[in-house]
């Protein structure tokens, strides 16, 4: 084999390497034990939890009320319990390693519950809202009283907190945007960060995506304006790296989007980063040293069942 050949040669295989890691960052893992998007996800005693969702089937949309959880050390899910009633398009919260979702709907009716201790004063738009653990107070903002009932967002925001022996259930400071649903949301420190998600306009009678940024301190009741999104979108997931660092992927624009960026609390900037290994709506959690990348509508009355991980070294390049 002459010298160019050789050199020919080498390039090519280096090509290939370079070409193989950049589609390996992202490390396909077993699939989920269905196609599910809508589910609540976290963390609980060192296992990924999902709870509830929706799938399609036949042009038939079914709503869940599986517990299932996936075991790090064996790569393998479980079916830890079933509901009583099925779930979906509530808020995960994730405070230490418990978890706990708050809202949502169970196909017909808002649940008014956190995890399954009934709240009667929670209100009914606990549909498709924003929420976070801000400390031990859970905070909810946004949504709607039924997931087709996009006309119905709201503005108000509701905290619950443990007060004397008690769930007690509080209106405090409304987002001071558009009614919205649908958007990201994290917790970094002592506030919880909204982004993008849908308003709905009455005069057109359409929805609308929307660029509007906020963080909410429950501690002074007090909302923040943050630099707004580049996109509008609606259906992104929001996972913090760090304690400055937040990863915002996916959702929907004019399309489904595997398009990712990391917002710096510190700065009020956002960067690009590495994107999803799919198109969809998806669920995002932190664990061990990784982002894990969980199912999620990938197409109109379409799920998926896929599931990735990939360090969170590698995002922060």
């Amino acid at each position: 084999m002459n010298e160019r050949l050789i050199l020919m040669t080498k390039r090519l295989f280096l090509s290939c390497v370079m070409l193989s890691t950049a589609h390996a960052e992202w490390e396909a893992l077993p699939s989920m034990p269905e196609p599910n998007g809508g589910f609540m996800c976290g963390v609980s005693n060192g296992k990924i939890v999902v709870v509830g969702g929706t799938n399609w089937e036949g042009g038939k949309k079914n709503w869940l009320k599986a517990i299932h959880a996936y075991d790090l050390a064996t790569k393998a899910w479980t079916k830890v319990t079933e509901l009583e009633n099925p779930v979906a398009y509530g808020a995960g919260m994730q405070i230490g390693d418990g978890f706990v979702y708050l809202g949502g709907s169970d196909g017909k009716q808002p649940v008014k519950e956190l995890s399954t201790i009934r709240l009667s004063e929670l209100p009914a738009s606990t549909v498709l809202t924003a929420g976070g653990a801000v400390g031990s107070r859970y905070v909810i903002a946004g949504g709607t009283d039924d997931a087709l009932n996009v006309a119905g967002v709201q503005s108000a925001t509701h905290m619950v907190e443990w007060v004397s022996g008690n769930w007690e259930v509080s209106k405090v400071a409304d987002y001071p945007g558009k009614p919205f649903a649908v958007a990201a949301s994290a917790v970094v420190g002592d506030e919880l960060f909204v982004f993008g998600g849908m308003n709905y306009d009455h005069a057109a009678q359409q929805i609308m995506n929307t660029i509007e940024s906020y963080a909410f301190s429950p501690a002074k009741n007090v909302w923040r304006k943050l630099k707004p999104l580049a996109v509008a979108r609606r259906g992104m997931a929001a996972v913090a790296l760090d304690e400055s660092l937040i990863y915002i992927a996916g959702g929907f624009a004019e399309e489904f989007t595997t398009d990712a960026f990391i917002y710096d609390v510190r700065r009020d900037s956002y960067k690009p980063a590495k994107p999803l290994p799919y198109a969809a709506m998806v669920a995002l959690v932190k664990l061990d040293g990784f982002v894990y990348c969980l199912g999620g509508e990938d197409k109109k009355q379409s799920r998926t069942d896929k599931f990735f991980r990939i360090p969170v070294a590698e995002l922060l390049k």
